[in-house]
């Protein structure tokens, strides 16, 4: 999708990188026709992510229509059951396998296995480094994450202050000096809450990393304060599955809200498509009740204080990444400010010709590399999101 902001012109480009390097139940597809050409396996962490469930699709009709059959299959966001789906398919006989690793290290003794029987495996989406992989087509997180935290910075000036965000009646400290009182935060200060994706390999923490990289200067000048997820252990949301890190991510965000009123965020950023889904539902739904009924929306200090201007709090600015439709309504409705996207049909190309190559005993071409944009999306994006097929009106 090509950026229709000026921003996004200028985003990090994200390198797909191919070529040689070195560096739960599980849901089954029935295989597609085929004219002989050969069975790939195509190995995908979970259906609960657009970006996987949609770049399947297109990855299968891209496969099938090059005369192979496809055994697609899903492992439900547990990287062991992805693991055995790899043996399963050299028990099977597959030619190739394409795959997406959840974790790296469960995934060690199926590549070597796949290399011992003489079965090439291509990484798709995310890298395999260290696994003598024939090829990898795959985004660079690092370059997702340095996106993420640039839409982020060229926004703060939207962020809402801590007392519109804060469900509390607490009022904001403060000192006084010969004028009368005044606020202790410097003017300006956002404060920032950092969420990611409790993966165990490293893909996950590459992205992190040059996000708060990217962040960095604008910390030490006081333009941003991050007062939750500052490592990467505190950022870290448990969930070992894509809906358990959503849920996890839900309750950390209105854990923030409704904590000490210096802790409360001005602005999130969500790294990690799960992640983006559970804040925007914290944001957009009300708590649910011990017994399973929602509780009342918390009232803002202005309505706790009978203000002209009560109401409810005002939600922080949020960036985020992926286009599921949970994300892409949020985005269209003003709830997230922005939402990095990694369109996977960028790569299905590349993909199928790294597969041809290998299986005709050639180097993965190199020279098929292209660097592709990520899209950072706004408001004014869903429908060119819509019109170039990845998402429906019907869904949103």
């Amino acid at each position: 999708m090509t950026p229709s902001r000026a921003l996004r012109a200028a985003a990090v480009l994200v390198a797909v990188t191919v070529g040689l390097i070195a560096c739960a139940p599980a849901r089954a597809t029935a295989p597609g026709s085929s004219d002989g050409a050969g069975v790939i396996g195509v190995a995908l962490p979970t259906t609960a992510d657009a970006v996987w469930s949609r770049g399947a699709d297109a990855l299968s009709r891209e496969l099938t229509a090059r005369g192979y059959r496809v055994d697609l299959q899903f492992a439900a966001s547990d990287a062991r059951t992805q693991a055995a789906q790899v043996r399963n398919m050299l028990t099977k006989s597959v030619d190739a396998v394409i795959v997406a690793p959840l974790a790296s290290g469960d995934l060690s003794t199926s590549v070597a296995a796949a290399d011992e029987t003489g079965v090439p495996v291509i990484a798709f989406g995310r890298s395999l480094e260290g696994f003598g992989v024939a090829g990898a087509i795959a985004f660079d997180p690092a370059a997702l994450g340095r996106a993420q935290a640039q839409a982020l910075l060229a926004d703060l000036a939207d962020a809402p202050t801590v007392e519109e965000v804060s469900p509390s009646p607490t009022p904001s400290p403060t000192t006084s000096d010969a004028t009368g009182l005044v606020p202790i935060e410097e003017p300006g200060t956002a404060r920032v809450a950092v969420l990611s994706a409790s993966e165990s390999d490293a893909w996950e923490s590459a992205r992190y990393e040059a996000a708060m990289a990217a962040l960095q200067s604008a910390i030490e000048a006081g333009r941003i304060e991050i007062v939750s997820g500052a490592t990467r252990d505190a950022a870290l949301v448990d969930g070992d599955t894509a809906e358990g890190q959503a849920g996890a991510a839900e309750k950390r965000v209105r854990a923030l809200r409704e904590g000490a009123l210096d802790e409360v965020p001005t602005a999130v950023l969500a790294l990690g498509d799960a992640v983006t889904r559970g804040v925007v539902t914290a944001l957009t739904t009300d708590p649910p009740e011990a017994d399973g009924e929602t509780a009342s929306p918390t009232p803002s200090p202005a309505a706790t204080d009978g203000g002209a201007d009560a109401g409810p709090a005002l939600a922080p600015l949020v960036v985020g990444s992926g286009a599921d439709p949970l994300t892409v309504r949020a985005l269209r409705d003003g709830d997230l400010d922005a939402a990095v996207f990694a369109d996977p049909r960028a790569l299905v190309s590349a993909t199928a010709d790294a597969v041809e190559a290998v299986l005709d005993d050639r180097d993965v071409p190199v020279e098929a590399a292209d660097e592709v944009s990520p899209s950072i999306l706004r408001a004014d994006d869903v429908e060119e999101l819509i019109a170039s097929g990845w998402i429906s009106a019907d869904e949103l």
